[in-house]
């Protein structure tokens, strides 16, 4: 009893100069919501991860343990043979499995284990107790140690993070991808801005120096390793071009459909995306070209972008594929059947995704850019058929696609006000105008 004093007194000290209180812009929390504490101020009540499984066990009032070690899962290796690997004994590693298997008969945590997973260990020595530590998904853990009478126990433990809110400004020199890097704008950011806004602008031929782009997202950061752990999906663009200035406001309907949409409440989708690809440059226009293979003025009935092999091509837009294959000059081909109007074609890939008959939705990738057919070089043939004629995709009228419903406009405006004197607020660096705007208005987020 006297050993077990001393242990929880030592606990006790150990954390006492650590315990901090993290603050946090929130959006998705309940008013009054109290964050996840890097360090605990109720001991027995604390389901929070530690930075170490030392830390753990001094909490718990666990077997002391020695040094603590760190290793990779390898290829085609469970922990069961991991840790037979690292040295645990057969009996330690037989329990160890046992333990888990049996306290969590639901989690499956043993199959989840990926190649290259972090283990922290520590192995029994003399009179020091074993321990292990691991992740589990990406913001739980895993804590098993020795207690004093030599059984194990183990425990399943959340990892506190903080959510960083951030409006990112992004004026073009050269080009928008250039400039979004240069502003470390997170690449799923980048390619969620450019797929939203591929409706609206033709990024080829419409950007021009001193362009601005304007996002406002947030980032979960793992408060133990300071890491992101996640990207929330973007709540906000703004585009100021030369002649035009677009705004789309990220909303889910009651229905459950999440969309952006402008200022109206009408959707930036249209039927069809005019670019169905990341990162290219219009390399020929529709209409009549001298053709660089044949050497004459031919029509040119589409469109081409040309970008690095193997260029993830999107569908443009929910539908059938039609046709998947090898199709003559074209090379690997596929062609989509949107409705009973519309049709997209994409010629000279490099690698095809989707077979005939297969259902695809909009932005879904559908094959790889290449130069497979007559071809002078790496480039996606692009065309869109409207009641069978080939149309240009850069001029054609497209409708739109699902709008804010009538019912719901007034939820929508409310919260498209509160994003903007948000963005308002961030812009004038006054914190806690826009902390009270989201305690009071927090409700209207998902």
């Amino acid at each position: 009893m006297l050993r077990l004093f001393f242990t929880f007194l030592l606990s006790f000290l150990f954390f006492i100069p650590f315990l901090t209180i993290v603050s946090s812009i929130e959006l998705n929390a309940a008013p009054n919501t109290i964050l996840p504490l890097k360090r605990p101020l109720d001991f027995h009540r604390y389901d929070y991860s530690l930075e170490s499984v030392n830390d753990m066990v001094l909490k718990e009032g666990g077997k002391f343990i020695g040094e603590i070690n760190e290793q990779k899962l390898k290829k085609s290796e469970n922990l069961y043979l991991f840790l037979k690997r690292v040295g645990f004994q057969n009996k330690d590693v037989e329990l160890i499995i046992l333990t888990i298997k049996s306290n969590y008969p639901n989690e499956k945590i043993l199959r989840k284990l990926p190649i290259k997973h972090q283990i922290y260990y520590s192995i029994p020595k003399d009179n020091l107790g074993l321990a292990i530590n691991f992740k589990i998904g990406k913001d739980r853990d895993l804590y098993l140690w020795e207690n004093h009478f030599g059984n194990l126990e183990t425990k399943i433990t959340k990892r506190p993070f903080i959510k960083n809110t951030f409006i990112k400004k992004i004026e073009i020199k050269d080009n928008l991808y250039n400039a979004a890097m240069k502003e470390r704008l997170p690449q799923n950011i980048f390619s969620e801005l450019t797929k939203i806004l591929s409706f609206s602008i033709d990024f080829q031929r419409e950007l021009r120096r001193g362009d601005i782009f304007e996002t406002l997202y947030s980032q979960k950061i793992d408060l133990i390793s300071n890491t992101i752990i996640e990207t929330d999906p973007i709540l906000y663009i703004n585009a100021k071009l030369r002649n035009t200035n677009l705004k789309f406001y990220r909303y889910i309907t009651k229905d459950g459909y999440s969309g952006y949409f402008d200022e109206k409440g009408k959707s930036s989708k249209k039927t069809l995306m005019k670019t169905p690809l990341n990162g290219a440059r219009l390399s020929s226009g529709y209409g009549s070209r001298k053709h660089p293979i044949l050497g004459f003025t031919k029509m040119h009935r589409g469109v081409d972008f040309a970008a690095p092999k193997g260029t993830p091509i999107f569908a443009a837009g929910d539908g059938v594929i039609e046709f998947s294959g090898w199709k003559g000059t074209f090379g690997k081909y596929i062609r989509i059947r949107h409705n009973s109007t519309f049709k997209t074609v994409y010629a000279h890939l490099s690698k095809i995704y989707k077979r005939r008959g297969s259902r695809v939705k909009q932005g879904e990738t559908i094959g790889a850019l290449g130069s497979t057919g007559r071809s002078t070089g790496p480039h996606l043939h692009y065309e869109i058929l409207f009641n069978g004629k080939q149309v240009n995709p850069l001029r054609i009228k497209l409708p739109s696609g699902k709008n804010v419903p009538s019912n719901e406009l007034k939820k929508f405006f409310n919260k498209q006000a509160i994003i903007d004197k948000t963005i308002i607020a961030m812009k004038n660096g006054n914190l806690t105008k826009k902390l009270a705007y989201l305690k009071k208005h927090n409700k209207n987020f998902k």
